[in-house]
């Protein structure tokens, strides 16, 4: 696999994937040549000297907006637009919430440490955090008072911000932002991240780490070696450092071998890796993009082509994680049709998503197969899904659901919607919820999971529209005859019978609502009523029509475009 000169690296499991892609991502941002060729990855030993600059400003470049850093100089632009006779309690708010993040920041054991490493004289920024003091305005006293002690806090902010901004500042303290908030997640223990090393340069000491040896072993005759490195197979020396590595220092992964040499045969540890893949076991960070403590990676594994470019998202600081992810499977979307001519007899049904939560100390990733008829589903239904993204909704005082991680979640796992259209239409019923559309487009996700996944019956579209007016209708006609309080205590017997897919219970209750409105049940709902997954579906759009509070739904503009 590794030649002199060049560096061959192959496509394997997905943590060895993610930092394959990772290295590949940093070394393209640096503009060193790359060679992608089936699920190769190639690239000459040239390409790794001043690697560890490389690595940090990767980060540094698609993470800055997210920083700490990023946050407390942007307030330059409110200095410099800052007018006495514009002063109002908004911006002194503002201010003192600035003044009490940069307060926390700069007094953090994470910038602490920064500053042994840049160990400058020119400014003291723990002297200078003192000098902060949020702005408090008596009862007496006017806006127009205020003005210097706003300007002499504008001035000592100023100050910091100039001195953070100064490039040798700035190279080490957005490292040290980087390395918590993204890398740190990943690995942990060596390196720069050793607690030991905290005080040191962090770009020395990931030189020293995980570089400086590879040159030597590129060069090494390895004939007479006898051991073999546990993910690439190449020749090591021994199973020391620094001729090998072991993967105790990768989060949740690696195994401790001095202490647990019971999970190998005969008690003998052996799963020690050469240079060049400690190196790559670094990348993995840069293998995921991480929005703040959530983390996706599309282990995409046909080609290492397609593998980068899966991964290989936008993003910036208004961007959520739903969004991210929801960018991501339009990317292996495009990758497909993209490569369809070739890939025409190769059924896609093995891409799998790493998520990673590292809030979660127990299980930090979650694992799960997107088919080809689940990725289908999810470009027809884009449209409905993009607006699922920033759906929020409060289910009790103190727990909120996203849409979009509901209805994908379920997806993923072959779980059908039903237990969701039901909760959102009694919080309908309750007052506690009234984007009835939202309901509208996951009922069409879900009719259009259970006919291609499941393979049940589904409901032709257009008679879920049909019967969501039948509703409606019926919905006015209580309304005519001044019977509307009747409404929500057939909702919810109708929602107590779909729930345990009770079709007599249901049938019941619609023919005695129906009988009250004076009106003959209309066929379409009789015929559509055959099997639990047809009731529930046609249920769901009946009573939507129902709840129709603010009138017709505009159904024609909603469903266009996603069918």
């Amino acid at each position: 696999m590794i030649k002199i000169g060049a560096i061959k690296l192959e496509l394997s499991d997905w943590l060895y994937n993610a930092g394959v892609v990772g290295l590949a991502k940093i070394l393209e941002t640096s503009g060193d040549t790359i060679k992608k060729v089936g699920n190769v990855l190639e690239f000459n030993e040239e390409a790794l000297q001043d690697f560890e600059e490389k690595y940090f400003n990767y980060f540094i470049d698609k993470y800055k907006p997210f920083t700490s850093w990023q946050r407390i100089i942007s307030f330059e632009d409110e200095i410099n637009s800052f007018e006495e006779n514009t002063l109002n309690d908004a911006f002194i708010n503002k201010l003192n919430d600035y003044i009490e993040y940069t307060k926390t920041k700069l007094k953090s054991a994470s910038y602490k440490s920064g500053y042994a490493i840049i160990d400058d004289n020119e400014i003291d920024l723990l002297n200078e955090e003192k000098k902060l003091k949020k702005i408090k305005k008596s009862k007496k006293q006017l806006i127009s008072d205020l003005v210097p002690m706003i300007k002499e806090q504008l001035k000592y902010i100023q100050a910091i911000i100039s001195y953070l901004k100064r490039d040798d500042v700035k190279k080490i303290i957005l490292a040290k932002n980087i390395i918590y908030d993204v890398i740190a997640k990943f690995w942990s223990d060596v390196s720069f991240l050793n607690k030991n090393n905290s005080k040191n340069n962090m770009y020395e000491e990931y030189k020293s780490y995980f570089t400086s040896n590879i040159m030597t072993y590129l060069k090494d005759e390895k004939h007479k070696y006898k051991y073999q490195c546990f993910s690439c197979d190449a020749p090591i020396s021994k199973l020391s450092k620094p001729a090998s590595y072991d993967l105790t220092w990768v989060n949740k992964m690696g195994v401790d071998m001095s202490r647990k040499t019971s999970h190998f045969w005969n008690f003998y540890g052996d799963s020690f890796i050469c240079p060049i893949c400690n190196l790559v076991y670094s990348c993995i960070p840069a293998g995921f993009t991480v929005i703040r403590n959530r983390g996706i990676f599309i282990n995409e594994n046909n080609s290492m082509e397609n593998m980068i470019k899966v991964n290989n998202t936008s993003i910036n600081n208004n961007t959520s994680f739903e969004e991210l992810e929801e960018k991501s499977y339009f990317k292996i979307a495009d990758s497909i049709k993209q490569s369809e001519i070739e890939r025409a007899s190769k059924e896609i049904d093995n891409i799998q998503i790493v998520k990673l939560d590292s809030r979660n100390d127990r299980r930090p990733y979650t694992f799960n197969i997107l088919s080809k008829k689940k990725l289908h589903i999810i470009v027809n239904h884009r449209k409905r899904l993009r607006a699922l993204v920033n759906a929020t909704v409060k289910v009790s005082s103190n727990d909120y659901i996203n849409l979009y991680r509901e209805v994908i979640g379920r997806l993923y796992n072959n779980k059908n919607q039903f237990d969701i259209i039901n909760k959102l239409l009694i919080l309908n019923l309750d007052g506690k919820f009234n984007r009835l559309g939202y309901v509208k487009s996951i009922i069409n996700i879900n009719n259009d999971f259970i006919g291609g996944i499941m393979g049940k019956q589904s409901v032709y579209y257009k008679d879920i529209d049909k019967i969501q007016q039948l509703g409606y209708e019926l919905r006015n006609i209580y309304e005519i005859k001044k019977a509307d309080n009747k409404i929500s205590g057939i909702c919810y017997r109708l929602l107590n019978a779909l729930k345990t897919k009770n079709q007599n219970r249901f049938m019941d209750t619609l023919i005695n609502a129906y009988m009250y409105g004076g009106k003959q049940i209309p066929v379409i709902l009789l015929d559509a009523l055959k099997g639990d997954d047809k009731l529930q579906t046609v249920g769901y759009a009946f009573i939507l029509g129902l709840q129709g509070e603010s009138g017709k739904l505009n159904l024609g503009k909603e469903e266009k475009g996603n069918e």
